[in-house]
């Protein structure tokens, strides 16, 4: 073998090793920027069957903030409601864009397959 080829191998297997930090140096995770303080809207119930039945779930996130519904309930929430004067919005796509529905205490007991972003909004 080469010495040319015998130094790429060495620098491929180098390049290739984890570094692993020892627990002395580890730090706690840093808040997002511009997170202190930020209020979070009452949410809505979501649930896995129409008429506000079945599997359900609370959401909540900041308020005016887009947030996905996470992949287990992408495309899975077929009725909703806020259960308070909160207004949620429910969004066709994960960046809060395409078509949504404004839901409330009253909610909308039979959505179709499409949920997956909300933002929520406190009265």
């Amino acid at each position: 073998m080469s010495v040319t080829r015998r130094i790429l191998l060495t620098a491929a297997v180098l390049a290739s090793a984890v570094v692993i930090a020892p627990p002395a140096s580890a730090q706690p995770a840093a808040a997002p920027a511009g997170s202190a303080g930020v209020a979070l809207a009452p949410g809505f119930h979501a649930f896995a069957s129409t008429g506000f039945s079945g599997l359900d779930r609370w959401f909540n996130g900041a308020e005016g903030a887009c947030n996905y519904v996470g992949d287990s309930w992408n495309d899975k929430i077929r009725s909703a409601r806020t259960e308070s004067s909160n207004r949620v919005e429910l969004w066709d796509n994960a960046d809060c864009t395409g078509g949504a529905i404004v839901i409330d205490g009253s909610g909308y007991n039979s959505i179709g397959a499409w949920v997956s972003a909300y933002r929520a909004y406190s009265s």
